[in-house]
């Protein structure tokens, strides 16, 4: 059960007596937001005050929920298809603080069921923001996969048309490549989890999105129209799609009672605050992973060039060469610390991984390995063996199946992470790595942990989010035991956030400037993910890579720019000069590290381990709306740094102004931009910048 079902058993009768078949409407205020529940229609409406009248949050919705009842299945039912309301109200103290539970229960529906639907709004003293939920209830045989707090059928305006207002449309994973879209206030858009429609000029923007994630996969749909317009716009919880990696339909979570996730609305001068704000909530619910003491890792991981022909002769010599030149000269974090991180081992025995970690720690270095807990990388004709050594469970026991058949994602089995034989597998994984001295864990594949199964071996779990909840708090049990290890989660959906130190932020990234753009892409839109994982990760940063045309030294300075903007730097060149695998160019990368990584204003930029925000919000480099964008700022208390990336071939050129900044003439004493090391005159009117093609600047305002 959710925290928020355990308070919503808590009434308060004497509160508010419950008024049957309500015949007027209903105003709740609850800081500068207003919701109305207007009781022809039984609908709602949520606006917020502009300083000057009331806007529109969302207006007339319907909250909605399908459900199953004495084995008879589809029926549908809303607050409209109800004969009756009751109201009535209660105080909750929480995690958000002190506040009252406003409940509208409906109830004899038009299908003649003893079923209700109740929409509760969550409003607390001092918080910018209300929750809300739907609860179904009926008897022990009610069943539900879809439930809408906010279902919007009826359009409303919501600003002025301007081609700069924007919906943000959040991935659900980082798999495949995908991106964060800011579409236009036109056509059909699905957002998973969350979503922002903001005014670009004015950032004025909503922000609405689930603050729950352990039972349901959530998502935001808008219809919108003349860049203005919402034609029509649900929040509900029960998503399924192939964004979502399913096939099957989202699991049907069982009664007597069940509740949708609870939702965040808010409203905000600056959409990018209410992102922040959003992020902190999803917090006070479920805590981020905060274990790492530390520091923001730099340091080295294998797979960006060396890929599969990794061997312990390069990572002792990549080691050697971190701690002879590398740190020396500013390539660390500010406790000195490097990570070297192995994807691929290439044959290598535990007794040579033993003598790896032992050479990295005597370097004063952490040593980092590679696992994935929901894959069985194995063929078909391997399914019968046992899924490890002293396990009484085969293969094929432990994948899950979807319409019978086992399933796969990426290549690989999806391993029923409820199953005693997964959780035999995870254990002995997690248990070498400990044994074999690394304390750093890059954890990849986390999605296939999270695809709809038939069933599960845990009968009590019925979605492939309470599932994914299950077999990763054992992984983590494990991880735990001793001194935690750092938690890089990789391929991996956004949330649940609570199992990783770190989360990558895009699919595979390199070193050519389209993949900077790319990883920067997930910094436009989703750099508030850094409220509930330590560190934001950019992916592996090369500079010389495998390909015959060689990255150039602005493509280099773009990449790097990249990890300082996100808040994480791991390079992943080859620099063992003795390698003869064939991978990458030891000396040019050698050559082109002394110029690029050892650049100690950008490091310490990168160590203060924060994501930078979007300048504008609007101006991506491309016309498609999934571009990244090219200005961001990371405000720190001594320092205000912006960072240009030019993503194309030809020089940009252009001016920021300083109240975009937050910046005012007298605010700051210099300007240096940090790549050349050259002072930079800055105007009232803002901060004019030149970027030559495949490259970028970092200004570094110093405050007074």
């Amino acid at each position: 059960m959710s925290k928020k079902g355990v308070i919503c058993t808590m009434w308060c009768a004497c509160l508010f007596p419950a008024v049957a078949a309500m015949a007027e409407d209903v105003v709740i205020k609850a800081g500068d937001l207003r919701i109305t529940y207007v009781e022809n229609g039984k609908q709602f409406n949520v606006e917020y005050n502009s300083g000057k009248a009331y806007r529109p949050v969302f207006m007339g919705s319907v909250p909605e929920a399908t459900y199953d009842i004495h084995g008879k299945d589809g029926f549908r039912i809303s607050s409209a298809s109800c004969a009756e309301a009751d109201y009535q109200k209660r105080t909750v103290n929480d995690a958000f603080g002190k506040g009252t539970c406003h409940a509208f229960v409906f109830s004899s529906p038009a299908s003649g069921d003893d079923v209700t639907l109740t929409q509760e709004f969550y409003v607390y003293e001092g918080r910018d923001y209300v929750l809300t939920d739907v609860v179904l209830k009926g008897d022990a045989s009610l069943r539900s996969n879809y439930l809408a707090p906010v279902a919007v059928a009826t359009p409303y305006d919501l600003y002025a048309p301007a081609q700069t207002n924007r919906m943000l449309k959040v991935p659900f994973d980082n798999d495949g490549f995908v991106r964060y879209h800011k579409n236009r206030l036109t056509g059909d858009m699905t957002s998973y989890e969350v979503s922002a429609l903001y005014a670009g000029e004015s950032r004025r923007g909503i922000v609405l999105g689930s603050v729950e994630h352990n039972r349901w996969k959530s998502a935001v749909e808008v219809k919108a129209s003349g860049d203005s317009r919402v034609e029509a716009l649900r929040v509900f919880s029960g998503v399924s799609n192939q964004e979502t990696r399913d096939e099957l339909p989202h699991g049907k979570v069982r009664g007597p009672e069940v509740r949708s996730a609870l939702m965040f609305i808010g409203a905000f001068a600056d959409w990018r605050n209410g992102m922040e704000e959003y992020a902190r909530a999803n917090t006070l619910v479920q805590p981020m992973r905060k274990t790492w003491k530390r520091g923001t890792p730099f340091g080295w991981q294998s797979w960006g060039v060396m890929s599969d022909k990794n061997s312990y002769d390069v990572d002792v010599a990549v080691s050697e060469y971190f701690k002879e030149t590398l740190k020396p000269n500013g390539f660390c974090n500010s406790q000195g610390i490097n990570i070297m991180s192995i994807d691929a081992w290439d044959g290598m025995s535990s007794e040579q991984r033993t003598r790896f970690s032992e050479v990295v720690k005597k370097n004063g270095q952490v040593p980092g390995s590679y696992v994935t807990p929901f894959c069985l990388w194995w063929n078909e004709d391997m399914l019968y063996r046992k899924i490890c050594e002293g396990s009484q469970y085969t293969g094929y026991e432990c994948v899950i199946k979807v319409n019978g058949k086992p399933a796969k994602l990426d290549g690989a089995y999806c391993l029923d992470p409820t199953h005693p034989g997964t959780k035999e597998f995870i254990s002995r994984e997690v248990q070498n790595k400990k044994k074999e001295g690394f304390e750093y864990l890059k954890v990849d594949f986390t999605s296939n942990g999270m695809v709809q199964a038939d069933s599960y071996y845990n009968k009590d779990v019925t979605t492939a989010v309470e599932a994914y909840n299950e077999g990763f708090s054992h992984f983590i049990s494990e991880v735990d035991k001793g001194e935690p290890m750092f938690i890089a989660l990789s391929i991996a959906p956004i949330f649940p956030y609570q199992y990783g130190n770190s989360r990558r932020i895009a699919c595979d990234t390199w070193g050519k400037i389209g993949q900077s753009e790319y990883s920067l892409n997930a910094v436009s839109g989703g750099w508030w993910t850094n409220e509930f994982y330590q560190y934001n990760d950019p992916d592996h940063l090369v500079l010389v890579g495998n390909d015959a045309d060689k990255e150039t030294e602005g493509e280099n300075r773009a990449r790097i720019t990249n990890g300082a903007v996100s808040g994480m730097v791991l390079v992943s060149d080859n620099y063992s000069l003795e390698d003869k695998s064939g991978r990458g160019d030891a000396k040019l990368s050698r050559e082109r590290a002394q110029k690029i990584l050892m650049n100690k204003d950008v490091n310490e930029m990168a160590d203060f381990g924060r994501s930078a925000r979007p300048v504008y919000g609007y101006r991506e480099y491309n016309d498609k709306g999934d571009g990244a964008e090219n200005c961001f700022v990371l405000d720190t208390e001594k320092y205000l740094y912006v960072s240009v990336v030019n993503y194309k071939d030809n020089q940009i050129a252009g001016k920021v102004a300083l109240e975009r900044l937050g910046l005012s003439p007298s605010s700051f004493s210099s300007v240096k931009e940090l790549w050349s090391g050259d002072d930079v005159k800055v105007g009232k009117d803002g901060l004019s910048y030149t970027v030559p093609g495949k490259d970028a600047k970092i200004y570094r305002f110093l405050k007074k």
